[in-house]
């Protein structure tokens, strides 16, 4: 990702982002994806096949001054007809179980998803006419009919099933316009960039680790046990950003458990920090090489999602300090 970056700026360095889906090959981030202010994945409930209960889990956030942010974002957007009805959105560019209504748009793929053995979707295609900000505006292009893998290519597409299917048939019997908002809650800054995640570190200077099963779902198989780790974590006044990760799975690195993890970002200085995707996934990239050693036998592995830090030089910002440490057979940076 890092070699494919064109610009604006350099990427001077990155480390792997979201868990992602392996099991049908898509690599789609697990929760909400924002870049450049652009919401292309919105959650109500995050997209995991793994946690115990489901919740939504956390997610980094940067807003366009800069400043870091970690918190359970979720998805809040309301489709909006040209008389001033309102229909809640469940989803976009994700599907969540059942009487859920979502829209698709070309950042999802070229089409829909689709129908799954036992789930009835209703499809609804849409044409888009514009878009400020994360506010869409469409005009119904066509009839509702059952069944998915509708082409993308008019810019939308209305998906229900369940109790909402009768929404979406209202919804096309009107025609004409419709204005779909999307949010991201709870409300703050807008963000500039989303990465998600599971589950947080540390909140206002304590280890929360310890109850990473109870709040968001994690199980002892991950939590408890050691494993490679990537985290993300920032100082109390939002000065500095910690990229952390930690090599496992060999004989000369262990890996943590998430309390170790929290507890190592804790001392490197971090008041807020939550873990990534690790495994094998744990990979992280300075000026343009891995810097520490993938588990997989085959090296770096493709992941869905990275974050990477970006150097500007067009606007003369001088590049801050990156500073490389290593504990004990820990490759650490930040």
């Amino acid at each position: 990702m890092v070699d494919r970056y064109k610009g604006p700026g350099r990427a001077v360095a990155a480390v792997n982002g979201d868990f992602f889906d392996v099991k049908t090959g898509t690599g789609q981030s697990e929760n909400n994806v924002v870049i450049e202010g652009k919401v292309w994945k919105g959650v109500t409930v995050t997209d995991s096949p793994y946690d115990t209960f489901d919740n939504l889990h956390s997610q980094f956030g940067v807003d366009w001054r800069n400043r870091p942010r970690i918190d359970r974002f979720g998805l809040d957007a309301w489709i909006i007809g040209a008389s001033g009805h309102r229909v809640r959105l469940d989803g976009l560019n994700f599907r969540p179980d059942t009487n859920s209504i979502v829209l698709y748009t070309p950042a999802f793929g070229d089409s829909t998803p689709t129908d799954s053995i036992g789930r009835r979707m209703l499809s609804l295609p849409l044409r888009l006419t514009g878009q400020k900000g994360d506010t869409f505006f469409f005009r119904v292009a066509g009839r509702a009919r059952e069944g998915g893998g509708v082409p993308l290519a008019g810019g939308g597409v209305l998906a229900a099933e369940g109790t909402k299917s009768s929404d979406l048939r209202a919804i096309a019997a009107r025609r004409g316009g419709l204005t779909i908002k999307v949010r991201l809650a709870p409300n703050g800054a807008r963000l500039r960039t989303v990465v998600g995640g599971w589950p947080r570190l540390v909140l206002a200077g304590r280890n929360v680790a310890q109850l990473a099963d109870i709040v968001e779902g994690t199980f002892p198989r991950f939590s408890s046990a050691k494993h490679p780790r990537t985290a993300v974590g920032f100082s109390r006044d939002s000065s500095k950003l910690f990229l952390i990760t930690v090599d496992g799975r060999r004989e000369s690195d262990s890996g943590m458990s998430l309390v170790e993890l929290g507890k190592m970002v804790m001392d490197l200085g971090a008041y807020e920090a939550m873990n990534f995707d690790g495994g094998g996934s744990t990979t992280m990239v300075i000026d343009g090489k891995v810097v520490n050693l993938p588990s997989d036998q085959t090296g770096e592995r493709p992941v869905g999602g990275a974050l990477m830090v970006v150097v500007d030089d067009s606007t003369g910002m001088t590049r801050g300090r990156l500073r490389r440490t290593r504990g004990p057979g820990v490759p650490i940076a930040h």
